[in-house]
């Protein structure tokens, strides 16, 4: 369960990444709301993903490093 609050955090900072983006962004949109809300919700998609991919690469190799570690040296 503690994972589902990680995740809805990560895609909470994607989606700020990606509001942020597009607030200073200083082209003038040429669509509509339907597809500037589309690009929204597909670019903190791939945001998230990234910042997800990331934090769990990190999360598991400290993880095993530590376990390695533990039956090393205990």
């Amino acid at each position: 369960m503690r994972h589902v609050f990680i995740l809805l955090g990560i895609y909470g900072v994607g989606l700020g990444l990606t509001l942020y983006g597009a607030y200073i962004d200083t082209d003038v949109p040429q669509s509509g709301h339907f597809s500037l809300g589309m690009e929204i919700v597909c670019m903190s998609l791939i945001v998230f993903g990234l910042l997800a991919g990331i934090f769990y690469s990190l999360f598991f190799t400290f993880k095993g490093l530590k376990r390695i570690l533990e039956q090393r040296f205990a």
